[in-house]
């Protein structure tokens, strides 16, 4: 779950393509430089590609307020 909504350019529609936003481009690129990350905008789509795989899917809710990414136990 994640405080406030999603950026203007980015839709629930279009998150498990890999659509991204940094609202803290320093904070992004100080993860790259620690290695923690390697590409912005790539864990979901691979989150929605094992889901997949497992029969199961990613639930998605934009309350407005807060955005909330499920991944249901089966």
């Amino acid at each position: 779950m994640s405080p406030g909504r999603l950026p203007n350019t980015v839709s629930i529609e279009k998150l498990s393509v890999g659509t991204s936003f940094a609202r803290n481009p320093l904070l992004v690129r100080l993860m790259e430089n620690l290695g923690y990350m390697d590409k912005l905008g790539r864990g979901l789509p691979m989150v929605c590609q094992e889901a997949k795989r497992l029969n199961t899917d990613v639930i998605f809710e934009d309350s407005g307020e807060t955005f909330r990414v499920t991944l249901p136990f089966s």
